[in-house]
């Protein structure tokens, strides 16, 4: 059974689930996920919520629920905070949380607070085992606690990039983000690795457009920009936002 067959059969038994016991959720669910996920109960029909802990997260928990019935959903902020002078990076707190047999779907957004701290989104039922187990981050001795503070306030750091691209082809988009060459693009497409809008990218020439969201595994999320002007070449300009 392939992935997308794998969670609609989830959300079957989710729908069902919610019918017995009034409310029923699932997560957390990576950005392709939530798009299928989306989709296909807002065909069903029935009632359901999205939270990932805070506004606008990337990784969601669904919850379907009757009208006589608050969503629930069981999610854990942590903050993190390192007690070494190293900058740690979000792969650095991916790695540490995964190497105590955690779950990637167990684990939701990761927010870099600054360069030693970063508020980290958990399903409730593991907090505990990582205030207690993890003490480390990469080399880094850490702390961690509840974090209290304001969580729709939080937001993913950026940076804006400009690119030149021959025309708005999603491999030429590609492989200016990965610094590489259009076959380059080309394997990572057919790999399964790329997405325009959290839906796989099927075909190299599939167009783009400003604000479409291009994510791709290994390398990251980006945010299509207007585009400035063009080069003597009658290259594109654009600018673009990316996730780090």
């Amino acid at each position: 059974m392939d992935e997308t067959k794998l969670l609609l059969s989830r959300l079957d038994d989710l729908i069902y689930l919610s019918t017995r016991e009034g409310c029923a959720s699932m997560g957390f669910l990576n950005e392709r996920e939530c798009a299928v996920a989306i989709g296909y109960l807002n065909n069903t029909g029935v009632k359901f919520s999205v939270d990932g802990g805070y506004r606008n997260a990337n990784r969601i928990y669904i919850c379907v629920h009757n009208d006589l019935t608050e969503p629930y959903f069981p999610i854990k902020a942590l903050k993190v905070s390192s007690r070494g002078k190293r900058e740690l990076t979000h792969r650095d707190y991916l790695g540490s949380l995964m190497g105590l047999g955690i779950k990637r779907e167990c684990i939701g957004d990761i927010i870099r607070l600054n360069d030693k701290e970063a508020v980290v989104f958990v399903r409730d039922e593991i907090a505990e085992h990582i205030v207690r187990d993890l003490d480390r981050i990469g080399r880094e001795s850490v702390d961690i606690c509840g974090f209290d503070g304001n969580k729709d306030s939080l937001c993913s750091i950026t940076e804006n990039l400009k690119f030149i691209v021959t025309s708005m082809r999603v491999d030429n988009f590609v492989s200016s983000c990965i610094n590489s060459s259009r076959a380059e693009a080309e394997r990572l497409i057919a790999g399964d690795m790329v997405f325009v809008n959290y839906l796989q990218v099927k075909k190299p020439s599939q167009m783009i457009k400003q604000n479409d969201v291009i994510s791709i595994r290994g390398y990251g999320k980006y945010i299509v920009g207007s585009t400035i002007g063009k080069t003597k070449r009658e290259r594109l300009v654009i600018n673009v936002m990316h996730y780090i």
